[in-house]
């Protein structure tokens, strides 16, 4: 697996003193769960929530009590509280909508855990009027690989050495223009680039 560049922008958020919990929206098959469970691995403790399996679901739906709900995932998980470096992350949280919310009690009363949510079809909870804590989670993107990060998954270290030159040598003209055609026929999904 290649380093997205949006594993830059996570470190940065980790380090922010007013850091909020994120919430990273995509499309399908973008590559979001992959990345942060890559990012998971820069942490000394990391809890992995899937709202599409029973377990983790019932947590949100069963303590609605930030501080309920805290234990309950520490304990299901076999993890520490103590441990400040830990990750926290709630996969397709579109599957229980109220775990939105929830997120700004995550940035109130607990602050030293970093929590990131996913999901693909958070657009689609806009219409149900559902409570989003404004104000208090940022939001990226995941987009499809850039270009960038294509070359980089093909291991085409020289191309991406003069593509990152500006302006790029001549030299290097057709085959990144080569390597762009066959990025454009394929796309940036990143499972499909890999194989």
């Amino acid at each position: 697996m290649i380093e997205r560049d949006i594993i830059k922008e996570l470190r940065s958020w980790k380090t922010d003193e007013f850091r909020k919990p994120l919430v990273l929206r995509g499309a399908r098959q973008t590559g979001k769960t992959t990345v942060v469970n890559m990012f998971g691995k820069e942490f000394k403790q990391y809890i992995y929530l899937n709202l599409e399996e029973e377990t983790s679901k019932n947590l949100f739906l069963k303590y609605q009590d930030i501080d309920r709900l805290i234990e309950a995932i520490f304990l299901e998980n076999n993890s520490l509280k103590n441990i400040d470096d830990t990750l926290i992350f709630i996969d397709e949280i579109q599957e229980v909508p109220q775990a939105l919310n929830m997120l700004r009690y995550f940035y109130e009363k607990y602050p030293q855990y970093c929590v990131i949510s996913a999901g693909s079809l958070l657009e689609s909870l806009f219409d149900n009027k559902i409570s989003f804590p404004v104000g208090r989670v940022e939001y990226k993107v995941l987009r499809p690989l850039s270009f960038r990060e294509f070359l980089k998954a093909m291991n085409e270290n020289s191309a991406l050495e003069y593509y990152e030159k500006v302006p790029f040598d001549n030299i290097a003209h057709e085959k990144l223009k080569k390597l762009f055609h066959t990025y454009t026929l394929i796309g940036g999904m990143p499972e499909i680039v890999y194989r």
